[in-house]
């Protein structure tokens, strides 16, 4: 289970760009090499919908997207447009995410079930409905997530429209990384304080899921 986030950053991240220059290197134009970066992140959000056998609200937004990104880039309208796709992908996710904040299960709690099944799964789902200090701190990084995605995409179209054409796809993948390395360092020490705080993981942990609700700091 630990690996699940190195996968999907792997995929969403790293395979779509070894994809464009091996492209490129191959001797595809720009455009084509753009559309077929694309490809990882869809394949594996698809197969993911398909082994679960469902698609959920989270599947559906981003599955949505991803067609709507690329039905537009088979529109045409340049490489600077192109370019510019995925940042404004990423401005619409912080848009959502920090949207979704403040609704019933906001992404950050949606993430942790995600990553747990079974009676961990359920222990979480006590703990959102009886621990305000639980509701409250994955609220907050669901926050900082929505404005982490939405920094990534302003400074990704700054990138696109600024720098050569050729350059920018590894750079907004470093500045992603480092955004996303940035957040997730934040996370972590949030989430750390929080457990010493009140003696529960934010995350899911099978040392807390049996402990009376009673019990809870």
């Amino acid at each position: 289970m630990p690996c699940a986030p190195l996968l999907t950053l792997a995929v969403d991240l790293v395979l779509p760009l070894v994809v464009y220059y091996a492209a490129r290197v191959l001797g595809a134009g720009q455009g084509s090499a753009l559309l077929l970066s694309g490809a990882p992140p869809a394949l594996h959000l698809l197969s993911g919908a398909v082994r679960r056998h469902r698609i959920d609200g989270v599947d559906l937004f981003f599955t949505i997207l991803l067609a709507t990104a690329a039905v537009a880039s088979l529109m045409g309208g340049g490489t600077r447009l192109l370019l510019c796709k995925d940042a404004a992908l990423s401005l619409v996710v912080g848009g959502w995410v920090l949207g979704s904040g403040f609704t019933r299960r906001p992404p950050a709690f949606q993430l942790g079930q995600r990553l747990h099944r079974g009676e961990v799964a359920r222990a979480r789902s006590v703990a959102w409905q009886n621990h305000a200090g639980f509701r409250q701190s994955l609220r907050v990084l669901t926050l900082l997530w929505g404005a982490e995605q939405l920094l990534d995409g302003g400074l990704g179209i700054l990138t696109a429209l600024t720098l050569p054409t050729d350059t920018v796809p590894l750079l907004a993948r470093l500045q992603s990384l480092l955004l996303l390395a940035l957040a997730a360092a934040v996370t972590a020490v949030h989430a750390r304080r929080f457990r010493g705080r009140h003696g529960l993981s934010l995350f899911g942990d099978p040392e807390w899921m049996t402990r009376p609700v009673s019990r809870w700091r």
